[in-house]
């Protein structure tokens, strides 16, 4: 099941449903602790004192080294963890949203995966325009946490561009794109670190809103932004051989002539609303990533890899690339 819902798992959703049509859709706009249970997340991980391990020569033994996260409603195994991890309630990853926009926070989608052993909040942030009038930024904060001893609790922001909805992840290394910590020591202070890292992302948040500013009112000529995407195409995939001297080097010519070309097509089509910038050569190159990119598998399959790599694997890394080449470009 490549959307990782399964028996046991819910969802909720704002208004629109999600790709695989699973979960709950509702009109009305649900604060974290009303999501909770509106999602069904509304149960609690327990743990086993002690497992019994069955040899190959038939004789039990009592492993005291690790424990069984058990979900309260279903007594569903989510996870086996060592005896010094500690569960953070789906409860208390709802309070840690309230951090981003206090008593206002508002959630755009939670649920779970795994029969639970998998839970995420999507937060809704602040909207902004990109200063023309006609392109809105919307923000978010992705909550995300692990009863199966396989994900840490973390705190990554990421925007949708609605005008085309281009996804990026709002993220850059120097400005601590994301928080985590894992499930043992002192859980009450990691808690209250994540809470205030939350509230550290406002600011953060502002420094993004700051950058896509700039990159909006710098102008780019069609000289200057071929430029720009060459630049990016040797650097995030190869050389561009611009004397081919065998069948190798024009396949790799033909290749980026195409890319290039599909991003040229990309930002002329969005000029009467992004104009000549180079947000607008940004998103030419982070739309080709989210909807030219191609993924193996079924249609469910390759929806799913899609996102996993706009959020956290390699698409994402790629557009922190361009976007951070974007405002170096002069």
């Amino acid at each position: 099941m490549s959307h990782e819902m399964y028996e046991n798992d819910s969802a909720m959703y704002y208004k629109e449903k999600a790709w695989h049509g699973l979960g709950t859709v509702v009109e009305k706009a649900y604060n974290p602790r009303q999501a909770l249970e509106m999602a069904g997340l509304d149960w609690t991980v327990e743990q086993s004192e002690y497992l019994q391990v069955h040899l190959p020569n038939g004789e039990s033994v009592i492993d005291h080294k690790h424990r069984a996260n058990v979900r309260s409603d279903t007594r569903d195994i989510l996870g086996w963890v060592g005896t010094r991890y500690q569960p953070l309630q789906n409860a208390e990853l709802a309070e840690i949203a309230y951090s981003l926009n206090g008593s206002d926070s508002v959630v755009e989608s939670c649920g779970s995966l795994f029969n639970g052993g998998q839970v995420y909040f999507l937060i809704r942030g602040e909207s902004f325009d990109t200063g023309n009038g006609n392109d809105t930024v919307e923000r978010y904060m992705l909550l995300t946490n692990g009863h199966d001893g396989m994900l840490r609790a973390t705190a990554k922001p990421t925007s949708v561009r609605v005008v085309c909805n281009n996804t990026l992840t709002m993220a850059l290394n120097q400005q601590g794109q994301s928080f985590g910590f894992t499930h043992n020591g002192d859980m009450a202070m990691k808690i209250q670190e994540a809470k205030e890292a939350m509230a550290m992302f406002r600011e953060t948040g502002q420094f993004f809103k700051d950058a896509v500013g700039v990159l909006n009112y710098r102008s780019v000529t069609t000289e200057s932004v071929q430029k720009f995407w060459t630049e990016i195409y040797q650097d995030m995939f190869e050389e561009i051989p611009m004397n081919p001297e065998n069948k190798e080097e024009e396949r790799a010519k033909k290749k980026a002539k195409v890319t290039l070309s599909t991003w040229a097509e990309t930002f002329d089509s969005e000029r009467q609303v992004a104009g000549d910038n180079m947000w607008n050569a940004f998103n030419a190159v982070t739309n080709w990533m989210d909807h030219k990119t191609r993924y193996i598998g079924t249609p469910e399959k390759k929806a799913e890899n899609r996102m996993h790599s706009n959020l956290w694997g390699k698409s994402e890394a790629k557009k922190k690339r361009v976007f951070k080449a974007a405002l170096a470009a002069s």
